[in-house]
């Protein structure tokens, strides 16, 4: 068995900085061609040509937006007809919201953010895996996120809708298993980047103390005592995308550092 993914084709979903970006440039290091999918064409254009240029992969590069659903089987149909065929998908888009209680929500906002990480996700999901089937089978990598198991107050937006996407991505998993299709979520701990780092300053601001001085305290939170980098994430996509994993589906596998053992 070739344990690699030369010769197979991966699609992600929300390929910007951070993680779609480590987990692009990882699955095209490990021999797969990738098509990479954001709303920004300008960065998803660049990205494409860095994978090319430090893999020697093909790269193809498609905006679209999780949340038109006619784009959706586009994109699956696109990767198909351009690449030949699709073996791997991960979808790393997401949409984020204020926080704020539940008696404060704005309802006519939260129906958006079905729209996004439920809907939109588990629509390319369904596309992608009706087309896997017809090939012999795949694997399909959702990202989760540790608000769905610490359910915080304020986060009631995001934790129910990606708790949502956890469950419909299990229930894929047990729909597909006949037709050799993998269906599975990994969870990112607190992961290194952009957001994360202003994200600690503004809770160092609160509490009157520098953004390295927080990101150091939350760190010592966790078991193994330090956050999680996107490279991190990509790995575990590039497990579960390959045969390596080939008897492994309907799992959540969190990757933080220990930050929650449940």
């Amino acid at each position: 068995m070739d344990r690699t993914l030369a010769g197979k084709v991966a699609l992600v979903s929300g390929a910007g900085p951070g993680i779609g970006r480590s987990t692009a440039l990882a699955f095209a290091r490990d021999g797969a061609d990738v098509v990479v999918a954001a709303r920004r064409p300008g960065p998803l254009e660049a990205l494409a040509r860095e994978i090319t240029e430090s893999t020697g992969r093909r790269a193809l590069a498609i905006p679209s937006d999780l949340t038109d659903l006619e784009a959706s089987a586009a994109l699956v149909e696109r990767t198909v007809a351009e690449l030949g065929r699709l073996d791997v998908l991960v979808n790393v888009a997401t949409s984020s919201f204020p926080r704020r209680k539940m008696v404060d929500s704005d309802w006519s906002t939260y129906a958006g953010s079905v729209q996004m990480n439920v809907v939109g996700t588990m629509k390319l999901c369904a596309d992608a895996a009706r087309r896997m089937a017809e090939q012999g089978g795949g694997s399909i990598i959702n990202i989760g996120t540790l608000a769905s198991t610490a359910l915080q107050a304020k986060n009631g937006e995001y934790s129910s809708t990606k708790l949502a996407m956890v469950g419909l991505s299990k229930t894929l998993a047990r729909e597909m298993g006949a037709q050799n299709v993998r269906v599975n979520v990994v969870t990112p701990g607190f992961t290194t980047g952009e957001g994360l780092t202003q994200l600690f300053e503004q809770m160092a601001a609160s509490a009157g103390i520098t953004g390295e001085e927080m990101s150091e305290r939350v760190a010592r939170t966790t078991e193994l005592k330090r956050h999680v980098d996107p490279d991190d994430i990509a790995e575990a996509c590039l497990y579960l995308g390959s045969d390596r994993a080939r008897n492994v589906t309907g799992v959540e596998l969190h990757v933080t550092a220990g930050a929650m053992i449940v």
